[in-house]
């Protein structure tokens, strides 16, 4: 079942570049606003940041770099905090924005094209703007997973290594902290993308739609892990071959600087694009395995009611 879901995510592609399109259009989007806001950014903290012409960094000594740039960051440690902290916030209100329209409309549009397909009765067509984005918004407030793990493996660090004795040991307790909380924001995040899809399919409220998300995991386990590994592992090829012409091309003697640059650049973006290309496809498979889901039930259903009347 997975690869028929596979190459239904692909036959989407094909069959409809609009969507490839929109998909692009809704994520650089959000790529350019935030380098925009990075920008900002550093043009904001860049004076306060810069050294007087007094100091300077002595990159040859550890300990007399890491004492110069203690005592050029600490002044401005509060303004940093604020710069970021905005920084976050705006770029937290586009993501919300731009990826509920962008993969609201992406989602409705496929799981209405595979619901007439395979003759499955899913929710009228409607917008629900506000599920969307709410979900999306569910997905930013659960980035706090890595940051309460690392400060709370940081806190766990401290109290092992009260004495300042023993790093190692304090640096393994934050990784271990950081991966744990890693794989539980993997798997909250991995619900909250699938829920979108509930969303669309029987018009359930944010809350119900994420229940029924974690129930289809349980379900369809093996057949979701078989296209995300399928899925990823396409992408770590195309991500080995690019990588390898990027070595290839900034070797490479025959060309000036500036063509490496834009060679470089061309192979970026070429990664980015097929990058968008797989998971817009990982996106159509799931939808082919909920929608197919949900017109077994429906068969099931009309099964059970001609035996009945039998």
């Amino acid at each position: 079942m997975n690869s028929d879901s596979n190459r239904e995510g692909f036959r989407i592609l094909r069959d409809s570049p609009a969507l490839w399109s929109m998909e692009l259009l809704w994520r650089w989007s959000f790529g350019l606003g935030v380098l925009a806001l990075g920008l900002a950014g550093y043009a904001h903290l860049r004076p306060a940041l810069m050294l007087s012409d007094g100091e300077a960094l002595n990159f040859q000594n550890s300990e007399a770099f890491a004492e110069s740039a203690t005592n050029l960051i600490a002044p401005v440690l509060p303004l940093l905090a604020k710069t970021f902290a905005q920084l976050f916030s705006v770029a937290a209100v586009l993501w919300v924005a731009i990826s509920a329209l962008g993969r609201g409309v992406i989602t409705r549009s496929i799981v209405g094209r595979f619901a007439k397909d395979y003759g499955a009765t899913i929710a009228p067509d409607a917008p629900r703007w506000a599920s969307f984005a709410l979900l999306q918004c569910a997905r930013v407030v659960m980035l706090l997973i890595l940051v309460i793990g690392y400060l709370g493996g940081v806190y766990l660090g401290a109290l092992m290594n009260s004495a300042g004795d023993n790093v190692v040991v304090a640096a393994l307790v934050v990784l271990c902290s950081l991966t744990l909380a890693g794989l539980l924001w993997s798997y909250v995040n991995w619900v909250l993308s699938l829920a979108p899809i509930f969303v669309a399919r029987d018009g359930m409220s944010p809350l119900d739609a994420t229940v029924e998300a974690i129930s289809f995991i349980r379900r369809q386990f093996p057949h979701l892990k078989a296209i995300a590994l399928w899925n990823h592992s396409l992408r770590g090829v195309v991500a080995a071959i690019l990588t390898l012409a990027g070595v290839c091309t900034a070797s490479f003697r025959g060309f000036s600087p500036w063509g490496i640059v834009v060679l470089l650049a061309l192979e970026t973006l070429a990664y980015l694009v097929i990058s968008d290309a797989f998971l817009l496809a990982r996106l159509a498979a799931y939808c082919s395995v909920a929608v197919r889901e949900c017109s077994v039930g429906v068969e099931l259903a009309s099964s059970a009611s001609e035996n009945s009347t039998r």
